[in-house]
């Protein structure tokens, strides 16, 4: 055999010994099978994570896992779209009353005072009755409008306090919610804002607190959107 032919059958045999799939696994880019990839920057708001920092970056399914811990999927709220969370951002789990409370089950009587009907409850850390109600100016529902603040921040606050005290007789709830920007396998906290909840726990002749006299965005009071549009 010449020594032509010789060198010929020799790379033969090491192309035939080279398993394609090692090849390719050697790609050290290419994400694991588990990796939730996002190929466009997009952001979410979550209350309740308290141990983030602004700038601090962190795997995007570690976040999924953290957020799923303070009752919030925020997988799904990329998954359907802005118009998912535009909605959450309005209801969420503390949903209005006409909706959750439809019926006698509940045994909600019509208050005499309008401004006493309740508009919306649910449950604090310590499974203690949290309600809504309409109010007016200076409490409830309506004075939360002045300050931006959706029920669902209100059910995270209160359901996912960073601190949870009483205060000249008044439930004091305070979380912060941070806004995270996703991009490829990993997401960054870019700011972050602690939401506060002040409720009155004294019970009223239909048997539910007074509930929320107000809640706001600690600094700005008026909470910004990106606030109130927290991951359901």
């Amino acid at each position: 055999m010449t020594l032509h032919a010789l060198a010929g059958s020799s790379l033969l045999a090491l192309l035939m010994f080279i398993n394609p799939l090692d090849v390719a696994s050697s790609d050290a880019a290419d994400p694991a099978p588990d990796d939730v990839v996002v190929e466009q920057p997009t952001s979410v708001t979550v209350l309740g994570l308290d141990e983030d920092q602004v700038g601090e970056t962190i795997p995007v399914t570690e976040l999924i896992e953290r957020s799923e811990e303070v009752g919030q999927d925020i997988e799904d709220e990329l998954l359907a779209g802005d118009d998912a969370q535009d909605a959450a951002s309005l209801n969420g789990p503390c949903v209005a009353s006409a909706v959750s409370f439809h019926g006698a089950p509940f045994g909600i009587r019509a208050a005499a005072d309008p401004a006493y009907s309740i508009y919306s409850q649910c449950w604090d850390n310590k499974h203690i009755k949290v309600a809504v109600r309409n109010g007016n100016s200076t409490w409830g529902w309506q004075h939360l409008q002045k300050h931006n603040v959706s029920l669902t921040m209100l059910q995270k606050t209160t359901k996912f306090p960073r601190n949870r005290y009483l205060e000249n007789g008044s439930l004091i709830y305070v979380t912060p919610a941070n806004q995270y920007t996703w991009w490829l396998a990993s997401c960054r906290i870019d700011r972050t804002m602690d939401a506060k909840v002040v409720a009155n726990p004294t019970r009223l002749a239909d048997g539910a607190p007074r509930g929320i006299i107000t809640a706001y965005c600690v600094g700005p009071q008026v909470c910004p959107t990106w606030v109130r549009q927290v991951a359901g």
